[in-house]
């Protein structure tokens, strides 16, 4: 016990500056009660402590108010307690601790700072206000405790008080670029225009190379409804700083909104293309442009612009992505496969680019090419699902379907259950390539799946109808199918073909060719042989069979996949 006692001596004296009775030598002191509680809680302090960073709050706590209990005047121990009180969001408590903490050591100045941030955090800034007033006073000319106090005056909706710190700083320090910005700023949010003038010429004299603020000084007098003045600052702005962005970014808008349709292009373009800005800045400034018009003179426009920065930065990826991104919008796939490849030999880790360059071979049916970059992608981004399931896609219009099904597969595994719209298109689209491979099983299970994701898809519903209605099975329900997906689609004309189909599945001529000359009409010249064929199809059913045998004729010059067709011109019959 003596040696135990004896050790917590000394580490009382090392940690927190301890001293024994004079004349006395320190290992025959003999500890009174109370002595024998501080060094308990000087101990108990310092383990709480070693807790506290080693991440154990609630040990650290307990620890803390045993060492209050030991030791009432501890102010460290409740100010400690008041840290861990907020950090977890108790913050009546953590106030009570942390002005105990003051009132045992009223002098100190970190106690109240961080009291006066609890305060600032609850919005009481008049309290907090109070408060940093008693820690300036006994540190008058510190420049961050008058910062602080000012940007509390402001809170507090104390303008006066706040505009007069701020002096006293300026008095100090000087004309303080930093101090006169949030001058500036108290004035502005005040709506008091002169002084926030006034203030903002200060700046112009003290800092003449710096345009921000001749462009927040035209901003100043065009947001308060004075626009000749706003034109006089830009005109004196442009001609000290020819080349800046700022002022050319903030003159487009000025033209923006007095409507001058010329002048805002004009500055627009001259910032977007300005060589100072770097690429990615500069897409930036277009991407909102284009957010905001979208006529086909604005997307022209915006197209010469990304041309500009893609010609500026040739060896930017993301500038080269832009670009294309936007040939491939304005249906410009050749363009846009140029610019995706240009962008993909310098970041073939550009997943995004991947995935648009896939996309436009899909658009304009380049298989070949589909495939070949797929698998390119793939070497890259093996675990991606979208790319097995675009490779997939490619596959099933190659008529390869087993791979195809393998791929989509592969895609539909890697696909998490949140994207239900992504498992629904790769379930609907198995369906359609396991009825290519005359598996009706599997192909109405993948449908059925599709379906159950997403009751309403127009495309699943009648691609499944029409696969039941050429096997001739389930066409009540078939029927029920079509019709949603018209519902949903009213003008689709495949859509309308598949019910007409199903109609003359049923033994409904007269409706059935209602619904396919509706949907030959849809398309016009770029109807179908498939259409037609089914159209001569009804008409034979109906007993006009000079026009059932026009009718196939005409499939048959635009083309169809029935391998009866010239059988059934030349007999003059319906084979099915």
């Amino acid at each position: 016990m003596r040696l135990c006692l004896t050790f917590w001596c000394i580490a009382s004296i090392c940690l927190l500056g301890s001293s024994v009775a004079s004349g006395q030598e320190a290992d025959t002191v003999v500890p009174s009660i109370e002595q024998h509680n501080e060094l308990s809680a000087h101990a108990k302090f310092y383990d709480a402590v070693k807790a506290r960073r080693h991440g154990e709050s609630d040990e650290a706590e307990q620890l803390l108010k045993e060492v209050v209990a030991l030791d009432p005047k501890a102010a460290g121990a409740y100010f400690d307690l008041g840290k861990l009180s907020l950090a977890k969001k108790n913050f009546s408590e953590a106030e009570q601790y942390i002005k105990k903490s003051i009132d045992l050591q009223p002098g100190n100045r970190w106690y109240k700072e961080r009291y006066a941030v609890l305060l600032m955090g609850q919005n009481r800034f008049k309290e907090a206000a109070r408060l940093y007033e008693s820690i300036v006073e006994k540190d008058p000319n510190d420049k961050e405790l008058l910062q602080t106090l000012a940007y509390i005056y402001q809170r507090s909706e104390n303008t006066k008080k706040a505009v007069a710190t701020y002096d006293k700083l300026l008095d100090i320090y000087g004309d303080d670029e930093e101090v006169l910005e949030r001058k500036l700023q108290l004035y502005l949010n005040s709506n008091e225009l002169d002084k926030a003038v006034e203030v903002n010429n200060k700046l112009i004299t003290i800092v003449p190379d710096e345009s921000k603020y001749y462009i927040r000084l035209a901003e100043m007098y065009n947001n308060n409804d004075e626009p000749d003045k706003a034109a006089e600052i830009y005109r004196s702005a442009e001609e000290r700083f020819p080349e800046d962005p700022g002022i050319q970014l903030s003159l487009s808008d000025y033209y923006k909104n007095i409507g001058d349709e010329v002048n805002y292009k004009k500055y627009l373009k001259r910032v977007v293309t300005n060589s100072s800005l770097d690429a990615n800045t500069q897409l930036t400034i277009l991407q909102t442009y284009l957010m905001q018009h979208n006529s086909e003179s604005d997307k022209k426009f915006a197209m010469e612009m990304a041309e500009s920065i893609a010609i500026q930065s040739p060896d930017n990826a993301q500038a080269l992505h832009a670009y294309a991104n936007m040939l491939a919008i304005s249906g410009d796939s050749e363009k846009a496969e140029e610019q995706y490849k240009k962008a993909l030999n310098i970041d073939p880790a550009n997943y995004q680019a991947w995935r648009n360059l896939l996309s436009v071979y899909i658009q304009d049916n380049n298989i070949d090419s589909l495939l070949k970059y797929s698998n390119r992608a793939l070497r890259i981004f093996p675990n991606q699902a979208n790319l097995h399931f675009l490779k997939g896609v490619g596959l099933n219009s190659d008529k390869q379907f087993e791979k195809a099904a393998t791929s989509i597969t592969r895609a539909v595994d890697m696909t998490p259950e949140e994207n239900k719209g992504d498992l629904a298109n790769m379930f609907s689209m198995l369906g359609d390539i396991y009825n290519s491979l005359k598996d009706y099983k599997q192909s109405d299970e993948n449908f059925e799946k599709a379906l159950e994701i997403q009751p309403n898809n127009p495309t699943t519903l009648n691609n499944y109808s029409y696969y039941l209605s050429m096997r001739g099975e389930r066409l009540s329900e078939a029927e029920q199918m079509s019709r949603r997906s018209l519902e949903l689609s009213p003008d689709m004309p495949t859509f309308l073909d598949t019910y007409g189909w199903i109609l003359y599945k049923q033994g409904h001529y007269k409706k059935a060719k209602e619904y396919i000359e509706k949907a030959i009409g849809k398309e016009e010249e770029t109807a179908s042989g498939t259409l037609w064929e089914h159209l001569g199809d009804v008409y034979y059913k109906m007993g006009d069979i000079d026009k059932a045998v026009e009718s196939w004729s005409k499939a048959k010059d635009l083309g169809t996949d029935n391998v009866d067709i010239d059988k059934k011109i030349k007999d003059k019959k319906l084979y099915e």
